[in-house]
């Protein structure tokens, strides 16, 4: 751990913070059935020199008794940056990171609050569930409802365990999965609107999809086009849970979009004193 970093992680039943204070804010995002673990190899990475924010979104870890709403997660999300953003240098960045749900839970912060993020990194989140395509939404949400956990539990964890060997497999088992929270999450998603919102968002976008995700790359075009400043990244051999897939190569994204948000801020803090000149 680098000098100046808290000696352990802060605990919230909502969020976990590590990181050096005062350093850029990253801000991540799980995706359904999953909770704050899922980003393990992540915070390990990168919590030396970054303030890292992980948390579980309602229906999921800590907070898998509570009904989840699109409103309730950019709720806990909202909390959980500014609990963070009142210690934070004017210069650190903040980015926000989140992968598949995440990710639209991202792109709806993004457009109630744009303020709070200077870039988002938006992985497995290039499905517009609208119209027929939240059909697919709505029998996955429906599957997890339907399947009978303990089965759906074992193919899950040896599945898990199998594609994510050396430790990581075991402590995503052990944290659970959360079925009923992940079937309320993708009918919360289906039928909302998401490309609006990405196209109201000023910041730094940089799009992620696995290069064999055949579920997001269809329509990572057209949330490309949407974006004010976006880049697409393609992971190859990488497949809906890239961040596992390929994690080195996700956290060098994730590394390259706080340096972009950095030289942003400096930037705009060049031309500021311009503007007040007389």
């Amino acid at each position: 751990m680098s000098e100046g970093a808290d000696a352990t992680a802060e605990l919230d039943p909502r969020w976990t913070a590590s990181g050096p204070h005062g350093a850029p804010l990253i801000v991540m995002i799980h995706p359904t059935r999953m909770n704050r673990t899922y980003w393990t190899p992540q915070v390990e990475a990168l919590a030396p020199t970054n303030r890292i924010l992980v948390m579980d979104l309602p229906g999921h870890g800590h907070l898998e008794g509570e009904p989840f709403t699109l409103a309730s997660a950019v709720a806990v999300v909202r909390a959980a940056i500014e609990s963070e953003q009142g210690s934070m240098g004017a210069a650190a960045p903040t980015v926000v990171v989140g992968l598949s749900l995440g990710g639209y839970v991202a792109m709806a912060l993004a457009a109630e609050a744009p303020e709070l993020a200077d870039a988002l990194v938006l992985a497995g989140a290039t499905a517009e569930p609208t119209g027929p395509r939240a059909h697919p939404f709505r029998a996955l949400a429906l599957a997890y409802e339907r399947a009978h956990r303990l089965s759906v539990d074992r193919i899950t964890a040896a599945f898990i365990r199998r594609r994510y060997p050396g430790g990581l497999g075991d402590l995503l088992v052990t944290s659970g999965f959360a079925y009923r929270g992940g079937s309320e999450a993708l009918r919360s998603l289906a039928g909302e609107p998401f490309l609006p919102r990405l196209a109201s968002y000023p910041g730094t976008v940089v799009l992620v999809n696995g290069a064999r995700d055949v579920a997001m790359r269809p329509g990572e075009r057209r949330f490309l086009e949407k974006t004010r400043r976006g880049r697409l990244v393609r992971l190859p051999g990488a497949y809906h849970l890239s961040s596992l897939d390929r994690p080195a190569e996700f956290t060098a994204v994730i590394r390259s979009a706080v340096a972009e948000a950095i030289a942003s801020r400096q930037a705009r803090d060049r031309r500021e004193p311009e503007t007040g000149e007389i």
